[in-house]
């Protein structure tokens, strides 16, 4: 990364903040959608049958269970990755 914009973002301060989308638990059938599903999450649902099911969840959403993938991913920007 440029040496200049690594300077701005550092001065700022920027930050990249734990996400579903950043998260090892999440699956998205679709790349591009913000909607997908949790394996670290089930629920029951009450009008439907067949037993547990994963938790719908938003790609910019959080939770204790936050396990980030592969931050090298991320490049020179994980630097700025919050803990959760």
């Amino acid at each position: 990364m440029d040496e200049n914009k690594l300077q701005v973002l550092r001065n700022l301060p920027y930050k990249v903040l734990p996400c579903c989308g950043m998260c090892e638990n999440a699956w998205w059938p679709n790349p591009k959608t913000d909607w997908g599903t949790c394996d670290a999450h089930q629920y029951e649902h009450q009008k439907h049958t067949g037993g547990r099911r994963q938790l719908s969840i938003y790609r910019y959403g959080t939770c204790p269970k936050f396990k980030a993938f592969d931050e090298d991913e991320l490049g020179a920007f994980k630097e700025f990755v919050q803990a959760p």
